[in-house]
């Protein structure tokens, strides 16, 4: 800011009585509001628990949520299939494969699920409220989220007196705690915890010596929904409290000093490991009353300050591992958030400030909703408010639970991803197996196993109704390029053989099982019949989406079996061959189009200015690689205009058929890849207009709910998409090739390109703690002009040499900036 204007800002928060959080954070000077909870409130969590706190001055509240409350699956019907069918219907595929190849269209319907399968739906835990007597108005209010410390404080002044109220979620302790103070006696304190959307038959409010108490079950049965328990504590002496009949407990005026300090602990009966056959598939384990006393009561016998020492200490070991700096052209640092969002236009100028803010935003989601004991963040993250949530708050994997985890490896964040890898191994892979081998006929004693696009808690890995989309045996081959890429980034052999690998592996079983001789072109070529682009045309064959998946599927498996010595050479030899005859499915139709259907372009499927949703037919280009990278796409000025002309076709992400954040995250990102700052700046600001709330939350609708917290993930790939192409290299063979694999020490270095489509008003800037394929990091700034400096680059790169390819830093002006030209 120029002085000027630092004086006026200073004069107008002095009069008002707000207080700012500093630079890294979000604040408002109005409360949240129970009717727009996940459009105002702020989001904290520690993986497994989530809240946002909301409500007015003494009677704040908190939206509770734990991550494996979820209604439906072997809690509501005993004999739950994951959507499986009860005998064999891979029979019916000759002749579906058939009727394809001789039309060019046809159906799945014999592989169709059924409507009502018990799918179930994430749902809310409930609400802890926090009542404080005498407070009928008050000034200075000021609520706000500090990315420093990952805690929430909210403050305001009534009856002279000051009260500052503090939420965090720690992941060490395993609670969320809720501490109150104020500059003078505290007045009575009425605590609660409830949810009025259950039905109270189902559902029990007690009141003991210093807690509240919620439990309850997701139904009455048979058989017994599934089990919940929540406990907030009191940590001042329990003489100073008692419960009255609502049942609250009311903590006496002046008893506990001028603070006192709340521990709220929650967990189900819910197992992902009793998730198999051995268990028979039940997800379940005992009652979780005993884990919720114990780890409240463990909490609650500490002092406040070790608690959010320990909170802070281990939320700042993370969030430190990555920073980015972009300059404040706007002057608007300090400025409520609330008006930050509000003023900034989807075709404005931009506001790095807000942007970035926004960036580490989205990585303080990620910390807060995934961790080694918890489930992923589904597409609400962990903040729900319902008890049946949009598209039932589960996992979408045709791109939403993808671009969840955008950006994670490369600021740091990668061993946060054991949520992800443990749920797939647990509720994926073992049903997964028979879903493979009733819809798909694979061998029972191949490993092979599938997934389709939605999926629950509760291993829902069969087909569902609708072919469009149901029909999407491809996501868990999407989900092997976060397997891949894991390894890629991290080196870690280790966790690559006993849990990667094994995941790579059973896809790659599954696929070379399915593939067909292409009977239509007749042109000797691998491919996928029968299959559906996601949620969009009709059901072919050789769709490219999945054949450009499945190109990356082959080659990384065959790239990483070197690198743990897979013995299986059968297997090896299988994929090797198949991935010789697989079409690679990169097609340019008539218009100039990349084709996301093999199919001619006079059946009419790829047709200009269809401004669908999904970019599928773009997977290998971005977030893949398989267009980009493994066919030299990025040098290759044919396919990058087809990108570029199929992108424009598409839109800006804001068609008929839907006006989601996510849309328009990944079209930026493809613009990033093209190395065009312009565009993919443009799609940037247009999303964040269009589809970011004043609390800087990500809604599907536009402006309006269901709130949808892909897109706050996807702006973290975006802005480093800005920053770096940083690909699994073109294999030179078929057999070991990857980024970091061994092959020869005459290889051509890695490449790593810096800065390809930063923006204008992004500079000056640096970047610190930026991740690279290989192992290392790179940190580096850029001047007014954006060329790139300073860049210091930490690799072993003597390790580099053994494994085969050395590294080679450039900038977009073609410089040299670390290493040789091999």
């Amino acid at each position: 800011m120029t002085a000027c204007k630092d004086l006026i800002f200073f004069l107008l928060v002095s009069l008002i009585g707000l207080v700012k959080v500093d630079a890294g954070g979000l604040w408002s000077s109005a409360p949240a509001e129970y009717s727009d909870v996940v459009r105002q409130a702020y989001a904290v969590g520690n993986g497994r628990l989530g809240v946002m706190p909301y409500g007015d001055p003494g009677r704040e509240k908190l939206n509770l949520n734990v991550d494996s409350l979820w209604s439906g699956g072997p809690f509501e019907v005993a004999n739950y299939t994951g959507g499986n069918p009860t005998h064999e219907v891979y029979t019916t595929l000759p002749g579906i494969r058939e009727f394809i190849f001789s039309n060019g269209t046809g159906n799945v319907d014999p592989l169709l699920g059924n409507e009502n399968d018990f799918y179930g739906s994430y749902q809310v835990l409930g609400n802890l409220s926090v009542s404080l007597a005498g407070v009928a108005s008050s000034t200075a209010y000021n609520r706000s989220l500090d990315f420093s410390t990952g805690i929430h404080t909210t403050t305001f002044v009534t009856n002279g007196s000051t009260y500052t109220s503090a939420v965090y979620c720690s992941y060490p302790d395993q609670v969320c705690v809720y501490e109150i103070e104020s500059s003078s006696l505290l007045p009575e304190v009425v605590i609660g915890i409830e949810n009025q959307m259950v039905d109270p038959t189902i559902q029990n409010v007690t009141c003991g010596e210093g807690f509240v108490r919620l439990t309850g079950l997701t139904q009455a049965g048979p058989p017994s929904g599934m089990r919940y328990d929540s406990i907030a504590r009191l940590s001042s002496s329990t003489n100073a409290s008692y419960c009255n009949n609502q049942p609250n407990l009311v903590v006496r005026a002046g008893s506990s000093g001028n603070s006192l300090t709340l521990v709220i602990g929650a967990g189900t009966n819910y197992d992902q490991t009793q998730g198999n056959a051995a268990s028979n598939f039940s997800f379940m384990r005992a009652d979780p009353g005993a884990y919720v006393e114990n780890v409240t009561a463990t909490a609650v016998a500490k002092e406040e300050s070790d608690l959010r020492s320990a909170h802070v200490a281990d939320y700042s070991s993370l969030t430190n591992t990555f920073s980015i700096e972009l300059p404040d052209t706007a002057y608007v640092e300090g400025m409520e958030t609330s008006a930050l969002i509000s003023e900034y236009s989807a075709n404005g100028s931009g506001n790095p400030y807000l942007e970035k803010t926004l960036f580490d935003y989205g990585r303080h989601l990620f910390i807060s909703s995934s961790r080694d004991n918890s489930l992923p963040p589904n597409l609400q993250g962990r903040w729900a408010i319902d008890l049946s949530n949009a598209w039932s708050g589960d996992y979408h994997a045709n791109i939403n639970l993808q671009m969840n985890h955008w950006g994670v490896d490369q600021t740091g964040l990668g061993d946060l991803q054991v949520a992800l890898w443990n749920y797939m191994q647990n509720t994926w892979v073992p049903r997964g197996q028979i879903t493979a081998q009733l819809l798909y006929g694979s061998s029972n004693s191949s490993g092979a196993w599938v997934t389709h696009d939605e999926m629950n808690i509760f291993g829902h890995t069969a087909m569902k109704y609708q072919a469009q989309w149901a029909d999407y045996p491809a996501s868990a081959a999407w989900m092997m390029e976060h397997v891949f890429s894991h390894w890629d980034y991290s080196q870690d052999n280790a966790w690559l053989a006993s849990q990667g690998y094994p995941l790579l592996k059973g896809v790659a079983e599954f696929w070379i099982g399915q593939l067909q001789e292409d009977d239509f072109f007749n042109d000797g070529s691998l491919v996928v019949n029968p299959c559906n682009s996601p949620e969009h045309g009709p059901t072919t064959f050789a769709c490219t989406h999945y054949q450009q998946l499945l190109y990356q599927v082959f080659t990384t498996t065959l790239s990483t079996a070197f690198i743990i010595s897979d013995p299986d050479t059968a297997f090896l030899s299988n994929v090797s061959a198949s991935l010789s005859r697989l079409d690679k499915g990169l097609h340019i139709g008539s218009w100039g189009e990349v084709k996301e259907w093999k199919l001619p372009d006079s059946f009419g499927y790829d047709f200009e200015n269809d401004t669908h949703r999904h970019l599928s037919n773009l997977y290998g280009w971005y977030p893949g690689w398989s267009i980009s990278s493994y066919l030299n796409g990025t040098n290759n000025n044919t396919i990058k205009d087809a990108v570029a002309t199929t992108l424009y076709s598409r839109g800006p992400g804001d068609g008929p058929d839907a006006n989601a954040g996510w849309e328009k995250m990944w079209r930026a990102a493809c613009w990033a890849r093209l190395q065009n700052p312009d565009m993919a700046y443009s799609e940037l600001k247009f999303a964040i207009g269009t589809n970011f709330a004043q609390n800087g939350l990500s809604m599907y609708s536009g402006p309006s709910p269901p709130f949808q917290i892909d897109a706050n993930f996807g702006l973290v790939g975006v802005l480093l998409a800005m920053l770096i192409t940083d690909l699994p290299d073109s294999p030179s063979s078929s057999s070991s090739s990857s980024s970091s694999s061994s092959s020869s020490s005459s290889e051509p270095p890695h490449t790593v390109l810096l800065a390809p489509a930063l923006p204008r008003s992004y500079c000056p800037g640096s970047v610190r703690g930026l991740r690279l394929r290989g192992g290392g990091s790179v940190a580096f700034g850029w001047d007014e002009d954006g060329k790139v400096r300073d860049v210091d680059v930490d690799v072993d790169v003597e390790g580099r040499g053994e494994r085969g390819r050395g590294l080679r830093v450039v900038d977009g002006r073609g410089r040299v900036l670390f290493g040789g030209g091999g």
